[in-house]
């Protein structure tokens, strides 16, 4: 098989580029938005630093090119826990899943090590040309990652509570939205606590979300939250997410669109109780397609201020 070939074959079964750049554009607009729109103080600081107050709006350029490095260090940063996922998991894919594309040897550990070393090497670059400052919250980045892909050195505690080891594993994404956001102008720390406690349900969201199955898709060896808690509580649990992301969104937006937010909050929870009833293979994907959705538009409803 030609590289073109067996690298497009990887990111299809594995780490499919189109869903994942719409996800994480996503989440690189809200944090644009967020940053430029709506945080209270940043017009104040904005007319401080350029003391120039008469000119109105106009002083503050809004530097839309900056969506571009903060997606591809995004687009780096999920494909490196892609590419660590596939080391930590690579003995049990082996045993319980052999059709995956490193243990059929499509794709090897050494060429993802050498695919991971390029991506650190270019998120450095990327971030010192955009802003050298924000190397700070790269290394933050890289810290809590580090500690994810050792399981935090609770790992056997944390694989008999999955729970809990989202709780810890998630904390990936708001430190991520940090990091964003310095690409941008200027943190306002009052605020951007919002737009953290808002990825960071959200990545719960992803994580439970694609490990939710009917019955005859369970696999011996894989755990999924569905067959830990059974199909009721894991919906449950992404009921409780949801409700509390589309109460996050409502915090972030006001009122005024929250007729928008029922009804999407709505939709996806009919789905749900669907799968409850039905218990299908086609509605547990459709849980899994609805949740997607759903925080995808929750991100990029934050540019309706745009």
């Amino acid at each position: 098989m030609n590289f073109v070939k067996k690298w497009y074959t990887y990111q299809k079964e594995r780490f499919p580029v189109i869903v994942y750049g719409i996800y994480i554009l996503s989440i690189v607009i809200a944090v644009f938005c967020f940053c430029n729109y709506l945080a209270p103080n940043l017009y104040e600081v904005i007319l401080e630093k350029t003391q120039n107050a008469s000119v109105g709006p106009k002083v503050y350029n809004l530097n839309y090119y900056k969506l571009i490095p903060m997606f591809i260090v995004a687009f780096l940063q999920f494909l490196m826990v892609r590419i660590i996922d596939e080391f930590k998991d690579y003995d049990e894919d082996c045993k319980y899943r052999p059709y995956r594309p490193v243990p059929r040897g499509l794709v090897t550990l050494k060429e993802l090590k050498v695919l991971f070393f390029i991506c650190l090497i270019l998120q450095v670059i990327i971030t010192f040309l955009i802003n050298p400052a924000s190397i700070f919250f790269l290394i933050i980045v890289w810290i809590i990652f580090a500690l994810m892909s050792k399981g935090f050195f609770i790992k056997k505690f944390l694989d008999k509570h999955m729970l809990i080891e989202v709780l810890f594993d998630e904390l990936l994404m708001p430190v991520l939205v940090l990091y964003l956001a310095s690409f941008v102008y200027y943190i306002d720390y009052q605020n951007i606590w919002k737009l953290l406690i808002m990825s960071y349900i959200i990545s719960w969201i992803v994580e439970i979300a694609r490990k939710v199955r009917c019955k005859e898709d369970e696999e011996k060896g894989v755990k999924t939250y569905t067959a830990v808690f059974g199909i009721k509580k894991a919906v449950a649990i992404l009921f409780i997410l949801e409700t509390l992301l589309a109460i996050m969104q409502t915090v972030i937006l006001g009122t005024n669109y929250l007729i928008l937010i029922i009804a999407a909050y709505v939709l996806v929870n009919i789905i749900n109780i669907l799968f409850i009833i039905k218990q299908n293979r086609t509605f547990a994907k459709l849980t899994e397609l609805f949740a997607n959705i759903y925080i995808i538009f929750c991100y990029l409803s934050l540019g309706i201020l745009l």
